[in-house]
């Protein structure tokens, strides 16, 4: 899918870049008005806040190959249902919005309207001085992106790790500490051996202080970032080869002593440290961790990473091979344009194997050989079940080729049960009575109230019994939202009912269900 400008997506395109679980989730956030704010910030930038379980915050954007790109602070991360609530909001309010500036743009007489930085680059060092202090004294907390004092951070750190944080609190406590982590990488005029002693100290408060975290994971994500910029200001001070020793004998007691599983995130300060084919080395003679159910012999994939970090390919691929790291191999050779490489490696897998027949669809498709890359997609389509090859194999085919396809998938999926993926190859065929007959037993709510509007035209007893299922999903799940969601099913039952029977019915059933629930 290809974007000039966000002004050209419409509510198809965004159908057709999310799955319609997400689409259907994404849909019903909008209509609830959980969409709270929304800002287009060039005409291939939008911005905006969407609630959830919290509040998020969403960018879509269009990228150098006209693909759209979606990224949100919620766990998912990009392409999730809040990204489809922003753009249908985008799309419901962009004539609004592009009038609107219209007029602003004309009122100016096509004045061009100054950025931050032209305005800040007029100012003179005065101004920004007293800019700058004012603003930090309505934002203290900002004072570590401009300067860092000695024991500033280690104070700072030991007085958040006092309290006691429940897991609805973790996301403040994170947000504390990224400011200190960046106000470390903005003063690298600060990078020393003090800073060094400070860190090391700080740390121990970290590894030390989970007790008084209730995480659910958040926290990983900044010690990763912490122990990385550690490791890298050790580097930064031109360590002898002994003190890199004493730093990875270091590390090596932080891992051990960690109980809360960040041994991956403690580890990253060997790789900020790591330079050299040289530190390689010295980081697999010494770094041997001394606890019962550790496995040293699983730090393969990070010495793959050390050796991509500092480009030594050539030692990356002789270790990837000796190890057997088939895949990391095959995308290391695509990534060094050694395509024919890379092909014959895949032609050597002798068990199959769904990532390496992947890799093997791509480089045939680079390759323009565009009739074995379809039959690789066909194998792998019918061995996965996965929807989005099924739905690129459908597109990659002729009419009649896909309906060889369509039927051996459906035989294959049919012999392991797997319904879902029957039902959801009819839906996207538009053979929504077939579609419901393999969805019966589904309990996906997202999926089912999409299908329950699709045969609501031609099958609203259908459409409704889909329907019926859902509300007591959600009555039985518990009180206020899910009564709320129950309700509003129940409404779209009575907007597809004609007759007005299958309503009452089911109005009745619930009735008498939330009495015994009462009881």
């Amino acid at each position: 899918m290809k974007m000039n400008t966000l002004n050209d997506i419409r509510i198809e395109d965004i159908e057709e870049l999310f799955d319609s679980e997400i689409f259907g989730r994404g849909e019903e956030y909008f209509e609830e008005g959980l969409v709270k704010d929304i800002e287009l910030i060039d005409d291939k930038t939008l911005i905006g806040t969407v609630i959830g379980n919290d509040k998020y915050k969403v960018t879509i954007s269009i990228d150098s190959d006209g693909e759209i790109v979606c990224d949100c602070t919620c766990p998912c991360d990009f392409n999730c249902k809040h990204a489809v609530a922003l753009l249908l909001k985008w799309v419901n309010e962009k004539k609004n919005y592009n009038e609107e500036n219209s007029k602003s743009d004309s009122s100016k007489s096509l004045e061009k309207e100054e950025t931050i930085h032209e305005i800040l680059h007029k100012k003179n060092k005065e101004e920004l001085i007293d800019l700058i202090t004012n603003f930090l004294s309505k934002e203290p907390k900002l004072k570590s992106l401009i300067t860092i004092r000695k024991n500033e951070i280690y104070r700072k750190v030991k007085n958040l790790f006092s309290d006691f944080w429940e897991w609805n609190e973790v996301r403040a406590l994170i947000e504390e500490l990224e400011l200190i982590i960046e106000g470390i990488k903005k003063n690298k005029s600060s990078w020393n051996k003090d800073l060094l002693e400070e860190m090391d100290k700080t740390s121990r408060v970290l590894i030390n202080g989970q007790d008084n975290v209730h995480d659910d994971g958040d926290l990983s994500f900044f010690l990763n970032d912490w122990f990385e910029v550690f490791g890298e200001i050790f580097a930064s001070i031109k360590p002898t080869i002994e003190e890199k020793k004493s730093f990875i004998e270091k590390i090596k007691k932080f891992v051990e002593k960690d109980e809360y599983g960040f041994d991956n995130d403690i580890e990253k300060a060997l790789y900020g440290m790591c330079k050299t084919k040289e530190d390689i080395e010295l980081i697999k003679e010494n770094y041997k961790i001394d606890r019962e159910y550790f496995d040293n012999e699983n730090f393969d994939d990070f010495y793959l990473e050390l050796y991509e970090k500092i480009g030594a390919d050539k030692e990356y691929l002789d270790f990837a091979k000796e190890k057997g790291f088939s895949i990391e191999y095959v995308d290391k050779l695509i990534s060094l344009e050694k395509i024919k490489e890379a092909l014959e490696e895949c032609n050597k897998q002798k068990e199959y194997d769904n990532k390496i027949e992947e890799r093997k669809y791509k480089i045939l498709k680079k390759l323009g050989k565009n009739k074995e890359a379809q039959e690789v997609l066909f194998k792998l389509s019918k061995h996965t079940c996965s929807l989005d090859l099924i739905l690129k194999l459908k597109k990659e085919s002729s009419k009649k080729e896909w309906e060889n396809y369509k039927k051996e998938i459906i035989e294959e999926a049919k012999k392991t049960k797997i319904n879902e993926i029957i039902s959801k190859i009819y839906y996207h065929e538009e053979d929504y009575l077939n579609s419901y007959e393999y969805a019966k037993n589904l309990t996906n709510s997202e999926y089912l109230e999409l299908l329950s509007r699709k045969l609501a035209k031609n099958y609203p007893e259908k459409a409704c019994s889909l329907l019926r299922k859902l509300i007591f999903q959600w009555i039985l799940s518990g009180s206020g939202y899910p009564y709320k969601k129950a309700g509003k099913l129940l409404k779209e039952i009575k907007n597809m009912d004609n007759s007005g029977s299958i309503f009452k019915k089911i109005k009745n059933e619930i009735i008498n269900e939330h009495k015994k629930n009462i009881h």
